[in-house]
């Protein structure tokens, strides 16, 4: 027999017993398990005439006539002719498309031999997934399921079957899902954690409504989502405040995760800042002051309330703790809270000034002072007489500018005495003893003289030295 012809017969044996091929633009192949040549592909749409197949000539020869035919449950063979498939122009494959879920066989014929190839189809279009808030009135845990739900990596049956071909045994085709990705549209929210799983939750529930959507991916490639809109029922507390100086009309703004310090009386203003609220209770913390307007509840968002911080502690100071809570409409609550230091008493005098207008310690005034209630400064000449009195707020006295009385007439060059009568907002009584903060020249003269101290009620002593 001439070679030519032996390796012939060779290809045509060789394919008839299975090594033909039917390919497909599937997204997922595999090998039924009842042949190696027989195929499985897995098309992911939801069209459900959307398969495809392409039946080539496994000799490469062509001049076959190809036929189509489809599984018939009923008959349980390739009973059902099909139309409407292309012969490529050589005639070595066929394409056909528009197929359903099912069973298909090509058959090639040429006078000579015969060609037959079986492949299955399954459109799946049955996966689905519905994200389902477990609780959504729930402000401790926020639980999310995807529904209906299968286990990472475990099987379970699809809605199709297909047949052996040699004693017709259904075959059902198994499916396992290999990941859940769980993503939201909230850029302001990341407490959240993406599980590969059916469930998902979190502790910290997001103030803002927010999008959450899923995507399941099975074992054949297939995809689903789905998205749910989650409705903001917690709320989270937060406000600003701003620290108001009343002569100078000065502010000072800061957020509510620094403290505030500051001399008494200390006014501070707060506005609230807190997301997803209905209902607000402030609460300053300050009971020493007034029981009644300690606390304010409010569903005024836009209410700024004010509130002075008086009384402190001798040396130490004194810290309130200032509280807003928030409740939403949904009755989730959420607090946060912010430490107030009111500053010691404390009062500091020069020992010296030069009133000659030249820009520099013009002034006999405090060095420093803070928390101070009530406030009293006589300053006499060294003959008694006085020259300067003041009395009231502190905080409202520009100092001794060197003219007696404060009129036209300047005061000479020496030593002068005053006394400072000084109650802090400790509700101290201050003197030369126990004043907390005094310069070493403050107890002395500029000469060196010692000066007076007093034990009773809350006077002090003190010399200044005025140069010209």
């Amino acid at each position: 027999m001439n070679v030519r012809y032996i390796l012939l017969f060779f290809v045509l044996i060789f394919s008839l017993n299975g090594f033909g091929q039917i390919s497909a633009p599937a997204d997922f192949f595999e090998a039924t398990e009842y042949s190696d040549s027989d195929y499985v592909f897995v098309f992911c749409t939801d069209n459900a005439n959307g398969g495809s197949l392409i039946a080539d000539d496994s000799t490469g020869l062509g001049a076959y006539d190809f036929e189509w035919y489809k599984f018939n449950e009923t008959t349980n063979n390739f009973t059902d002719i099909l139309a409407g498939f292309t012969i490529n122009t050589d005639s070595t494959s066929s394409a056909i498309s528009n197929l359903a879920t099912g069973g298909y066989k090509a058959v090639l014929t040429n006078a000579d031999t015969t060609q037959e190839y079986v492949a299955w189809i399954y459109i799946n279009d049955s996966l689905s997934v519905e994200i389902i808030i477990i609780d959504p009135a729930d402000c401790d845990l926020l639980q999310i399921k995807a529904d209906p739900y299968y286990t990472t990596n475990i099987s379970f049956e699809t809605l199709f079957s297909y047949y052996d071909t040699t004693n017709s045994e259904s075959i059902i085709l198994m499916n396992k899902i290999d990941s859940y990705e769980w993503t939201h549209d909230n850029s302001e929210y990341d407490g959240f954690r993406s599980y590969n799983g059916p469930y998902t939750s979190t502790a910290e529930l997001p103030t803002e409504n927010t999008i959450f959507s899923v995507m399941v991916t099975d074992r054949f490639g297939c995809q689903t989502e789905d998205n749910i809109d989650y409705t903001a029922i917690e709320t989270k507390a937060d406000f600003s405040w701003t620290s108001i100086d009343y002569k100078t009309e000065e502010t000072n703004s800061g957020s509510s995760d620094t403290e505030l310090s500051g001399p008494a009386p200390l006014l501070v203003r707060f506005a609230n800042e807190s997301l997803n609220g209905q209902n607000y209770t402030w609460f300053f913390g300050d009971t020493l002051w007034n029981n009644d307007i300690d606390t304010i509840k409010t569903d005024d968002f836009l209410l700024e309330p004010e509130h002075t911080y008086y009384y402190t502690v001798a040396d130490s100071g004194k810290t309130y703790i200032m509280r807003l809570f928030s409740e939403s409409e949904y009755g989730c609550r959420d607090s946060i809270f912010f430490n107030i230091n009111v500053e010691p008493s404390v009062i500091e005098f020069p020992n010296v000034f030069t009133p000659n207008n030249d820009g520099i310690n013009d002034e006999f005034v405090l060095i420093d002072y803070k928390s101070i209630r009530s406030f009293k400064i006589t300053i006499f000449n060294r003959v008694g007489q006085v020259v300067h009195e003041f009395e009231g707020d502190v905080r409202d006295w520009e100092g001794w500018k060197g003219k007696v009385r404060d009129g036209n007439r300047e005061a000479s060059a020496g030593n002068y005495f005053f006394v400072v009568e000084v109650t802090g907002w400790d509700n101290v009584d201050y003197n030369n003893k126990n004043l907390g903060k005094i310069s070493n020249t403050q107890a002395t003269g500029a000469e060196g003289d010692q000066g007076a101290s007093s034990n009773s009620g809350g006077s002090m002593f003190g010399v200044i030295r005025l140069f010209r």
